[in-house]
């Protein structure tokens, strides 16, 4: 289904107090800096239960108020589609009409959170984006608990730690060239998997490597899917030691000493890389380099990103190989 969504009001809403000196500027840390400019999103969905319905206006009017310090914020009609219909087919594309700027966007530079009210037969959506560039994923959703907490008026409110300046201080990066990216069309999928399959997938996947440590659901899952992609992209005139790569980005909080309270606010987190051939057989009991054997690399390369490769980010020994010399030479 091709969902049409019409916005039909947007608006800067004003602070609704003056910022505070120590807050007026923020100082992008190293690791910021080496961020794109791009939208982080989420879209939450409430659908009516039957009971009494809140009028849309006073759910507007909550949201402005919970979100007055100074953010973009539109509301939008979806007019082809009941919310029911929608979430019982949720096309992944269709996701990025609920959100109030395009993800990959210029501005990303320039407005850090936007907030987007999509308003269904049957209930509502709202649409997130924060500015990748400040932040990442787990400090949008440390920000989506807080607005929660703000918008319910509780008083206990956990609020943001910006240490990561100390940490990784800003560096002399002009040069860094973020126009060359993907240029190939993306394509999104979407697969659900039950909590028993993803048990069993970790089971099958330690007794065939015999492997003491039981591969996380992120590990086996990312085995499982990336070894059929192979097998559904591959064809008869494919090299057999084709070089593919799989990306996990991996929470550096945890691993800083001392350890970083989870609201410590930025991009504090770093890639491991795995890049395994993978030969042309489909029988995982036979391919050494199958599902299982990719677990091991999985873990092995997540495994990289401890507290020595932190302490060596943090001293400058890793932050040369973070910036990529081909996108220097372009500047």
């Amino acid at each position: 289904m091709n969902v049409q969504v019409e916005v039909i009001s947007k608006e800067i809403i004003k602070p609704s107090s003056p910022t505070p000196n120590p807050l007026r500027h923020y100082k992008l840390p190293f690791l910021d800096q080496l961020t794109p400019p791009s939208y982080t999103s989420l879209v939450f969905f409430y659908e009516f239960n039957g009971e009494t319905q809140p009028a849309i206006n006073e759910v507007s009017k909550h949201l402005k108020k919970s979100l007055a310090k100074g953010i973009a914020y539109l509301e939008a009609q979806v007019t082809n589609c009941r919310l029911c219909d929608f979430l019982n087919n949720p096309l992944p594309d269709e996701l990025n009409k609920f959100i109030p700027f395009a993800q990959d966007g210029h501005i990303a530079n320039e407005i850090a959170l936007g907030v987007q009210l999509n308003m269904f037969e049957g209930g509502f959506a709202i649409g997130l984006c924060t500015s990748h560039k400040l932040a990442d994923l787990l400090c949008m959703l440390m920000f989506t608990k807080t607005w929660a907490a703000i918008a319910r008026d509780e008083v206990e409110i956990q609020r943001p730690q910006f240490v990561s300046a100390t940490l990784f201080p800003p560096k002399g990066i002009t040069c860094y060239n973020w126009g060359a990216g993907i240029t190939t069309k993306k394509v999104t999928k979407r697969f659900v998997f039950d909590a028993s399959t993803i048990e069993d997938l970790r089971e099958k996947y330690t007794g065939l490597q015999n492997n003491e440590k039981q591969p996380s659901p992120v590990e086996a899952l990312s085995a499982f899917m990336w070894r059929r992609f192979v097998g559904a992209t591959k064809d008869d005139h494919d090299d057999k030691n084709k070089l593919h790569s799989l990306i996990h980005s991996v929470d550096l909080r945890p691993l800083i000493d001392p350890p970083l309270s989870p609201y410590s606010f930025g991009n504090i987190y770093g890639n491991s890389l795995t890049a395994p051939f993978l030969s042309s057989g489909d029988d995982d009991d036979g391919d050494q380099e199958s599902s299982y054997g990719m677990v091991r690399r999985v873990q092995e390369a997540i495994s990289k990103i401890d507290k020595d490769f932190v302490k060596r980010l943090q001293h400058g020994d890793e932050q040369l190989s973070l910036i990529g010399r081909p996108a220097c030479s372009k500047c």
